[in-house]
């Protein structure tokens, strides 16, 4: 058997989520619900480990370029990312929705946005690629309004709504550019063409021998994927319906947020040697990116209620992940974007346990740092950065060391003003096992998983130059809203990020009055909205 039968059993698995979604309707009366969940559980579980022991066990195929799908290392570690989360979230929703009349509807719309993902992650041509991409965002749309009276929930679900069609005319645009540039479409054609392409690099720059047309239509594509991926991860100022959706059922954010909002950095990995090529969409990415991460994370720091934090941290994220992409950073981008997903699905699902976590943390003893503890543990922290990056014969932008740096100075410096100074040694011994395992996992997926992708920008670089400064500038605003929190000026900026700089409030009234979205009242009654106070009102 070969890789190319790997992929194709990979198909069975979309295929089995769509069959077990008709028998979780609600008109089911054959099998209990508990026994459909587990089957799919179980099945899903086989499907995957079959096909990736046929994929382990034979001989590679020479070439899958022409293939509507195809299965490729990076494809396995988000399908098995995406299977693992899946099964988890089924397991967790038998409990949570006990006794819910819509547990039926969830099971099967999760079980078809499951399916969807699959698909397009296991796509190489654009038409399956685009038409599962879609699907994904339809059957979410589905999940977001499992509770139809809750008013700002629908609210948050429209506006996600347009916003997943607009990304979806951008790919749609991109990728017709792309067959108009190339004649074809298959993604790994065009990509071969591309490599065929290429005249070697002159000043980190890839000098290309393609026609005038096709440099121009591979631009403006690029262009395009980068701002559909903006719009998917949810960066400012389309970021509202994601802080919103915590009305939704908690497995359907933690689905949301631990899956679905990823496909916008898979979008970069599946089209990083087209993106590599052109420092326009790179740049796009970096600025956008850029300043969602430096007011998302700001913004996350002055909410209290766990899932809106959650929230901004999960568009904080996002935007971080598109950074690392921007920079060339395709393994760090994996990486992330498969620790993300189990760190939210966790962060979700265990979101019940806030209260008790809320408790402990007032009841024990607080300290605001001083300056004497950054200093220490900036000092700390910078050896132990300095002597990994030695040891590593690291080559690429600095600005992952500087996060890593101001990251880590923040870890300790908060840590040991709340505790007592013997914790230190721990604290320390903790951060170098984190950057020893950041370094070599990252050499590891870069080595094994990533090796025949672009190379990554250059030391000091101007989008490196740009995102050190985003970083340094959020380290330095962060700490200043910690030691000056009772001055007036920073109690205003807290409030103005309280309320996410009223982007969203700016965007609702926009979206209401372009498109506006029908509500249903308690009393079964429907209510056209158009303006954000109504929905404030409710």
């Amino acid at each position: 058997m070969s890789s190319q039968t790997s992929s194709f059993l990979l198909i069975l698995l979309p295929l089995f989520w769509t069959v077990m979604s008709w028998f979780s309707g609600s008109k089911n009366t054959v099998f209990s619900k508990l026994y459909v969940e587990r089957v799919a559980i179980w099945g899903s579980i086989a499907l995957f480990s079959l096909s990736l022991l046929v994929g382990l066990f034979s001989p590679a195929s020479p070439s899958l370029d022409s293939m509507i799908v195809t299965l490729s290392p990076v494809k396995s570690a988000v399908i098995l990312t995406v299977v693992i989360i899946g099964v988890i979230l089924m397991r967790f929703s038998r409990n949570y929705f006990v006794g819910e009349a819509c547990y039926p509807r969830f099971l099967k719309w999760m079980q078809l946005t499951l399916a969807s993902v699959v698909v397009t992650i296991l796509a190489n041509h654009f038409v399956i690629f685009w038409l599962g991409w879609l699907s994904v965002s339809l059957s979410l749309h589905r999940l977001l309004l499992l509770y139809p009276e809750r008013s700002r929930a629908v609210v948050a679900a429209h506006k996600k709504f347009i916003l997943a069609r607009a990304s979806e005319l951008l790919m749609a645009g991109a990728f017709i550019l792309l067959y108009s540039a190339f004649d074809t479409l298959y993604i790994n054609d065009i990509f071969t063409l591309i490599n065929k392409a290429s005249a070697g690099e002159t000043n980190g720059v890839v000098a290309l021998t393609l026609s005038a047309q096709q440099s121009s239509y591979s631009l403006f594509a690029a262009c395009l994927i980068s701002l559909a991926a903006l719009i998917k991860c949810a960066q400012l100022p389309a970021h509202g319906w994601l802080i919103n959706i915590v009305e939704a059922p908690t497995p359907v954010s933690a689905l949301l947020h631990a899956g679905v909002i990823n496909l916008g950095g898979y979008l970069l990995l599946a089209f990083a040697p087209l993106i590599s090529l052109y420092s326009e969409a790179q740049w796009i990415l970096g600025i956008g990116a850029g300043l969602s991460v430096f007011f998302s994370a700001l913004a996350m720091t002055t909410r209290v209620t766990v899932k809106i934090r959650l929230a901004w941290s999960t568009s904080s994220q996002m935007g971080l992940m598109l950074i690392e992409c921007a920079l060339g950073l395709y393994a760090l981008a994996l990486i992330h974007l498969v620790a993300h997903s189990f760190y939210k699905a966790y962060a979700f699902l265990n979101s019940g346990s806030a209260v008790y976590e809320a408790l402990e943390h007032d009841i024990s003893a607080q300290r605001t740092p001083t300056f004497a503890d950054w200093l220490n543990a900036l000092f700390v922290t910078s050896l132990i950065v300095l002597a990994s990056f030695s040891l590593t014969e690291y080559q690429g932008p600095a600005s992952p060391w500087v996060l890593v740096t101001l990251a880590f100075t923040a870890y300790i410096a908060m840590r040991t003003a709340t505790s007592d100074q013997t914790q230190l040694y721990i604290l320390v011994g903790v951060s170098i096992g984190l950057v020893t395992l950041y370094s070599y996992v990252k050499a590891f997926v870069a080595e094994t998983i990533l090796y025949r992708y672009p190379q990554s920008a250059d030391m000091f670089s101007p989008v490196d130059i740009w995102v050190v400064s985003i970083i340094a500038a959020l380290f330095i605003i962060h700490l200043a809203m910690l030691s000056y929190g009772h001055k007036k000026t920073v109690q205003q900026f807290k409030q103005l990020l309280f309320g996410g700089l009223y982007l969203d409030e700016w965007f609702t009234k926009i979206t209401l009055k372009i498109a506006p979205v029908t509500l249903r009242q308690n009393t079964g009654k429907r209510q056209k909205s158009a303006s954000i106070t109504q929905i404030g009102s409710k």
